[in-house]
């Protein structure tokens, strides 16, 4: 009796284990399988074009092979700003857990993959530094989807410097106002890990004062601050550096020779958008077209 209970419940664990695998295995894909060969070779073609159009293609129907794509996309050399298009993908795929997939009765819109916070902060995070402004946003609404506020701040004010105004989303400047004679408690916190040397506060502070957002403003500070930041190496502090010398503001004369220097150390690290193609197009003043 015992030899059978126990042979009944070795029969039992392997078909746990057997559904447990038929869980993790790709649905089958609605693509025909000749299509799914000549995407699956193109993918391997060591091109960037044929990894992201092989991933987009099982993205769009909903296939987790697409997430194998977008990594090697992803890992193409010699680096290119597209990379950084192919982190920010997995960013997004991971945080959410889901595909973007066409809206077809052809396609079964069941999920196929976990969300994974690690991976998907760790791809994300490469694409910032990588300067894709999606990444910025895509940070900061996972961070406050996730309740993490301090976290959400910085891609919000880094999303701002970006652009010289805040998202709608990002609720600043009231988010972090003042409350009185007081700073509010999330500024205070960047205050005290900048005074501390921590190189990504100093880059929030500067961001903060650059713009009085919870602050009264001050430009000047603000360049000093990225400045420091930029010189332990902040990617960040470079670009913004480089931005502030390019733009200008009160109290920091225009100087694209200083800002050059700046956007020079950042691009070495692969912060595309330090590129000069990008740089001086994002120092150049705001065009306002006003409807009557």
């Amino acid at each position: 009796m015992q030899h059978r209970n126990g042979r009944t419940g070795a029969l039992a664990a392997l078909l746990c284990l057997g559904l447990a695998a038929c869980q993790t295995l790709p649905p089958p894909s609605t693509l025909p399988l000749a299509q799914q060969q000549a995407l699956e070779q193109r993918g391997t073609d060591g091109s960037f074009d044929g990894a992201w159009d092989t991933a987009q293609t099982f993205e769009r129907f909903n296939d987790p092979r697409a997430v194998a794509y977008y990594e090697r996309a992803a890992a193409i050399t010699p680096w290119t700003f597209r990379n950084s298009k192919a982190e920010e993908a997995l960013g997004r795929i991971w945080t959410s857990g889901t595909l973007q997939h066409a809206d077809s009765p052809h396609i079964n819109p069941a999920p196929v993959l976990r969300a994974s916070w690690q991976r998907g902060e760790r791809a994300y995070l490469a694409a910032a530094n990588h300067g894709n402004p999606y990444a910025f946003y895509g940070l900061a609404k996972a961070y406050r989807q996730r309740g993490d506020a301090q976290q959400a701040l910085r891609w919000d004010l880094r999303g701002m410097i970006y652009k010289r105004y805040p998202s709608s989303s990002s609720r600043l400047p009231e988010a972090v106002a003042a409350q009185g004679d007081t700073v509010h408690p999330r500024v205070a916190q960047i205050q005290r890990r900048a005074e501390h040397g921590d190189a990504e506060a100093q880059v929030d502070l500067g961001a903060l004062l650059e713009k009085g957002v919870g602050l009264p403003r001050d430009p000047v500070r603000a360049l000093q601050l990225y400045q420091r930041a930029g010189e332990k190496g902040n990617v960040f502090g470079q670009y913004f550096a480089g931005l502030l010398l390019g733009r200008s503001a009160p109290g920091v004369e225009k100087d694209t020779d200083a800002a050059a220097h700046w956007f020079a150390r950042a691009e070495a690290q692969h912060f595309y958008m330090a590129a000069p193609s990008y740089w001086k197009k994002a120092v150049e003043p705001p065009f306002f077209i006003f409807s009557e």
